[in-house]
């Protein structure tokens, strides 16, 4: 977990992306979902005067288990509080979960409530990432089932072939770490769900700038079952998303 004095500096910084970057899922209550339509969202952490953090209970679908999202401020920094993610199963306290995000997050129960995931951001706009908790892991996670999906992004949208790449484009597809992964739903149970992966939109990724794909994955395994373009990931996803899919425009590459 961050530092707070970091998570201070981050929470004003965010402000800023929001005003310089604006992004369709930024236009919404600030407890409204993020990604996901069946989200609820929690903050990393607060500052009085940025905004105050509020308890929440978020009950699994069969009210036999729960996730408790509490506060706790730190002595050394006065007015600036810190995220605690409490996991129980029939009363019984299981453990505590990390937050993803430095900033925002949003946790999606699994229909059967055996599961959860996380999503969440780094700086309100781009870095997000997604991780998963299964309740019958006596660790409780996290499993960040991205890996396949990370790989077929970088073969999909390599930053060197980019037009108009980026600086160092090989250190930035070595570090996969140009694009975002963000839960969007679960398939049936917890054994299967969605993810979206974006390109950061910044102009720094040149022609394949806010790229696009759509994957249905196995869980935990993280193994892709099903890829998908956007029009197609619209067509079958846009009932679960948060917000209105727009087709972003094909990535331009040099070669091309």
């Amino acid at each position: 977990m961050i530092q707070t004095r970091k998570l201070g500096l981050l929470i004003f910084c965010s402000c800023a992306i929001f005003l310089v970057f604006p992004d369709p899922r930024t236009k919404r209550g600030q407890d409204e979902p993020i990604w996901s339509k069946k989200g609820t969202v929690f903050w990393m952490g607060c500052a009085d005067d940025f905004l105050r953090c509020r308890p929440l209970k978020i009950p699994s679908p069969d009210r036999a288990n729960l996730v408790a999202i509490d506060y706790d401020e730190d002595p050394k920094y006065p007015g600036i509080e810190t995220v605690r993610i409490k996991v129980f199963a029939s009363g019984k306290e299981l453990g505590e979960v990390n937050p993803v995000g430095t900033v925002e997050n949003e946790l999606v129960w699994s229909p059967d409530s055996k599961a959860f995931f996380i999503s969440g951001n780094d700086n309100a706009n781009t870095w997000y990432h997604v991780a998963v908790h299964r309740l019958d892991d006596p660790k409780l996670g996290p499993n960040y089932i991205t890996e396949e999906i990370e790989e077929d992004m970088v073969r999909s949208f390599p930053p060197c072939r980019a037009k108009d790449p980026i600086d160092h484009c090989e250190e930035v597809a070595a570090e996969r770490d140009y694009f975002g992964t963000a839960g969007i739903d679960w398939i049936g149970n917890s054994s299967k769900m969605v993810v979206m992966a974006e390109v950061d939109c910044s102009s720094l990724m040149g022609g394949i700038m806010c790229a696009v794909l759509g994957y249905e994955i196995e869980v935990p395994s993280g193994r892709i079952l099903q890829r998908m373009e956007p029009r197609e990931f619209a067509r079958r996803w846009q009932h679960s998303m948060a917000w209105k899919f727009h087709i972003p425009e094909p990535p331009e590459f040099q070669d091309e």
